[in-house]
Protein backbone atom coordinates (compact mmCIF):
# COMPACT_ATOMS: atom_id res chain seq x y z
CA UNK A 1 0.00 0.00 0.00
CA UNK A 2 1.40 3.38 -1.02
CA UNK A 3 1.69 6.27 1.41
CA UNK A 4 1.17 9.65 -0.23
CA UNK A 5 3.61 12.36 0.84
CA UNK A 6 1.78 15.64 1.43
CA UNK A 7 4.24 18.47 0.73
CA UNK A 8 4.73 20.86 3.68
CA UNK A 9 2.35 18.71 5.78
CA UNK A 10 3.64 15.14 6.25
CA UNK A 11 2.09 11.76 5.42
CA UNK A 12 -0.98 9.90 6.66
CA UNK A 13 -1.71 11.08 10.21
CA UNK A 14 1.87 12.27 10.73
CA UNK A 15 2.11 16.06 10.44
CA UNK A 16 4.81 18.65 10.94
CA UNK A 17 4.52 20.27 14.34
CA UNK A 18 3.45 17.14 16.22
CA UNK A 19 5.20 16.29 19.48
CA UNK A 20 7.25 13.17 20.19
CA UNK A 21 4.35 11.83 22.26
CA UNK A 22 1.77 12.44 19.50
CA UNK A 23 3.93 10.61 16.96
CA UNK A 24 4.49 7.65 19.29
CA UNK A 25 0.73 7.39 19.88
CA UNK A 26 0.23 7.12 16.12
CA UNK A 27 3.22 4.93 15.14
CA UNK A 28 4.12 3.15 18.38
CA UNK A 29 7.60 2.88 19.81
CA UNK A 30 10.45 3.60 17.37
CA UNK A 31 12.99 0.98 16.32
CA UNK A 32 15.72 3.31 17.58
CA UNK A 33 16.19 6.80 18.96
CA UNK A 34 19.19 9.06 18.37
CA UNK A 35 20.02 12.24 20.28
CA UNK A 36 22.49 14.77 18.95
CA UNK A 37 23.91 17.87 20.61
CA UNK A 38 25.22 20.64 18.37
CA UNK A 39 27.98 23.17 19.03
CA UNK A 40 25.43 26.01 18.97
CA UNK A 41 23.69 24.52 22.02
CA UNK A 42 20.73 23.04 20.16
CA UNK A 43 19.66 19.39 20.34
CA UNK A 44 17.98 17.01 17.89
CA UNK A 45 16.07 13.83 18.60
CA UNK A 46 15.50 11.43 15.71
CA UNK A 47 13.11 8.50 15.84
CA UNK A 48 13.66 5.70 13.34
CA UNK A 49 10.64 3.56 12.53
CA UNK A 50 12.30 0.69 10.64
CA UNK A 51 9.16 -1.22 9.65
CA UNK A 52 7.60 1.94 8.21
CA UNK A 53 10.87 3.03 6.56
CA UNK A 54 10.81 6.55 7.98
CA UNK A 55 12.90 8.73 10.29
CA UNK A 56 11.30 11.66 12.13
CA UNK A 57 13.39 14.49 13.57
CA UNK A 58 12.57 16.91 16.36
CA UNK A 59 14.74 19.96 17.08
CA UNK A 60 15.09 21.91 20.33
CA UNK A 61 14.81 25.23 18.48
CA UNK A 62 11.30 24.12 17.42
CA UNK A 63 10.39 23.03 20.98
CA UNK A 64 10.89 19.42 19.86
CA UNK A 65 8.03 19.52 17.39
CA UNK A 66 8.32 17.36 14.28
CA UNK A 67 10.39 19.41 11.84
CA UNK A 68 11.95 16.95 9.40
CA UNK A 69 10.70 13.71 7.81
CA UNK A 70 12.96 11.32 5.87
CA UNK A 71 11.33 8.45 3.95
CA UNK A 72 13.39 5.46 2.84
CA UNK A 73 10.80 2.93 1.66
CA UNK A 74 9.45 2.78 -1.92
CA UNK A 75 5.92 2.80 -0.47
CA UNK A 76 6.24 6.59 0.02
CA UNK A 77 5.03 8.34 -3.12
CA UNK A 78 4.85 11.90 -4.42
CA UNK A 79 1.87 12.58 -6.68
CA UNK A 80 1.40 8.81 -6.92
CA UNK A 81 5.00 8.17 -8.05
CA UNK A 82 7.50 6.10 -6.05
CA UNK A 83 11.12 7.24 -6.25
CA UNK A 84 13.05 5.37 -3.54
CA UNK A 85 15.30 2.75 -5.11
CA UNK A 86 15.23 4.22 -8.62
CA UNK A 87 18.50 4.79 -10.44
CA UNK A 88 19.47 8.44 -10.77
CA UNK A 89 18.85 8.26 -14.54
CA UNK A 90 15.34 6.83 -14.07
CA UNK A 91 14.61 9.35 -11.33
CA UNK A 92 15.58 12.24 -13.61
CA UNK A 93 13.35 10.84 -16.40
CA UNK A 94 10.35 10.36 -14.09
CA UNK A 95 10.62 13.44 -11.86
CA UNK A 96 8.25 15.97 -13.44
CA UNK A 97 9.03 18.90 -11.15
CA UNK A 98 9.55 22.28 -12.84
CA UNK A 99 11.98 23.39 -10.16
CA UNK A 100 14.07 20.23 -9.67
CA UNK A 101 17.64 21.40 -8.98
CA UNK A 102 20.79 19.57 -7.99
CA UNK A 103 22.17 21.15 -4.82
CA UNK A 104 25.87 21.62 -5.57
CA UNK A 105 26.66 22.19 -1.88
CA UNK A 106 26.07 18.50 -1.14
CA UNK A 107 27.54 17.04 -4.34
CA UNK A 108 30.20 14.38 -3.77
CA UNK A 109 31.41 11.58 -6.05
CA UNK A 110 28.99 8.98 -4.61
CA UNK A 111 26.15 11.20 -3.44
CA UNK A 112 23.93 14.02 -4.71
CA UNK A 113 20.99 15.98 -3.41
CA UNK A 114 18.16 17.16 -5.65
CA UNK A 115 15.68 19.66 -4.27
CA UNK A 116 12.16 20.70 -5.24
CA UNK A 117 11.55 23.97 -3.41
CA UNK A 118 7.91 24.26 -4.54
CA UNK A 119 7.12 21.04 -2.64
CA UNK A 120 9.66 21.28 0.19
CA UNK A 121 11.34 18.02 -0.88
CA UNK A 122 14.88 16.74 -1.15
CA UNK A 123 15.84 13.53 -3.00
CA UNK A 124 19.11 12.00 -1.77
CA UNK A 125 21.04 9.96 -4.35
CA UNK A 126 23.61 7.54 -2.92
CA UNK A 127 25.79 5.35 -5.17
CA UNK A 128 23.58 6.16 -8.16
CA UNK A 129 20.19 5.36 -6.59
CA UNK A 130 17.49 7.35 -4.76
CA UNK A 131 18.10 6.47 -1.11
CA UNK A 132 15.58 8.78 0.54
CA UNK A 133 13.09 11.61 0.23
CA UNK A 134 13.21 14.30 2.90
CA UNK A 135 10.22 16.54 3.60
CA UNK A 136 10.60 20.03 5.01
CA UNK A 137 7.92 22.21 6.56
CA UNK A 138 6.84 25.49 5.01
CA UNK A 139 8.72 28.56 6.24
CA UNK A 140 7.57 32.15 6.61
CA UNK A 141 8.53 34.58 3.87
CA UNK A 142 11.58 35.78 5.81
CA UNK A 143 12.71 32.14 6.24
CA UNK A 144 12.93 32.51 10.01
CA UNK A 145 9.75 30.80 11.22
CA UNK A 146 7.86 27.63 10.39
CA UNK A 147 4.27 27.67 9.19
CA UNK A 148 2.91 24.60 11.01
CA UNK A 149 0.07 22.77 9.25
CA UNK A 150 -3.28 22.90 11.02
Amino acid sequence: MNIEIQPFIGFGQIKFGQTLEQVKLLLGEPTSTAKEKHEDGTDDISLLFGEQGVELSFMSEDNFRLGLITCYAPTYVVDGQSYAGLSEADFLKMAKFDDLVQDEEFAEPDSKDYTVESKGLSFWIQDGFVESITLFPEYTEDGEGIVWPS
